[in-house]
């Protein structure tokens, strides 16, 4: 099995200049992000690509945020994966490269990887559908939102497991209510066919894909899965 192919092409007409690999516009050497004008004229020629909407989707449901720029205007994208998963956060970072200002970054406090995205009106958007008060929620549109293998493939590799058992699977939506994950319940029977039930953890909820759609989920998940998050899908017989 090939890992997705995903190209990139830069579409921004702003002019870049290069420091030590790293591309960068003037005013961002020292790493400080200002609204200047280049900025400006970079987040005006950029709009998120169908893929990209997709992998944003599963990251949001997984480990992925929003974070409001300084004027609280508009939001940009931040992933961040511990060292092990620095394969698969690069590949994330591929996928965005465009709307971004630096490659990944190491952080050793938190032995991760992590990037921003530039804040963008797009990405505001998604943050209205996906943040209440400051909590991420599980849209109430949610159906129409998740909708792709793709999507389903990354919000598993974020925040999905094996079970003991090693042959089905577990969603880690602790963090969203019973009622959010009803919804999801319900999105991924419409949307996949797929029938999970809600388990119970401590004080919290999250899904479980059961032997009835084990397989069904793996081959819709699989051939999005990076070499190095392989070790979350179960061994061939």
């Amino acid at each position: 099995m090939q890992n997705p192919t995903v190209s990139v092409e830069p579409s921004s007409p702003v002019s870049w200049y290069d420091t030590g690999g790293t591309k960068v516009i003037p005013r961002e050497a020292q790493g400080v992000v200002t609204n200047s004008h280049a900025i400006r004229e970079l987040r005006a020629a950029l709009t998120l690509s169908n893929n990209q909407r997709e992998v944003l989707v599963g990251t949001l449901l997984g480990d992925g945020s929003l974070v409001a720029n300084s004027w609280k205007r508009n939001y940009r994208l931040q992933a961040e994966q511990s060292h092990p998963q620095k394969e698969y956060l690069f590949w994330k970072y591929q996928i965005f490269q465009e709307f971004t200002l630096s490659r990944p970054k190491f952080r050793e406090r938190t032995n991760a990887w992590r990037f921003r995205t530039i804040s963008h009106p797009e990405f505001t958007e998604y943050a209205h559908r996906f943040y209440t008060a400051g909590r991420k929620v599980v849209p109430l549109v949610i159906s129409r939102l998740l909708k792709s293998p793709m999507s389903l493939a990354i919000w598993y590799l974020d925040d999905g497991a094996l079970s003991s058992r090693k042959d089905t699977f577990i969603l880690n939506s602790q963090s969203f209510s019973r009622a959010e994950n009803l919804l999801l319940q319900q999105c991924l029977l419409k949307n996949f066919g797929i029938s999970v039930t809600l388990n119970r953890d401590r004080h919290y909820w999250r899904l479980y894909v059961g032997k009835r759609s084990a397989d069904r989920f793996r081959d819709l998940i699989q051939p999005y899965v990076v070499a190095s998050m392989r070790y979350k899908l179960p061994v061939a017989p």
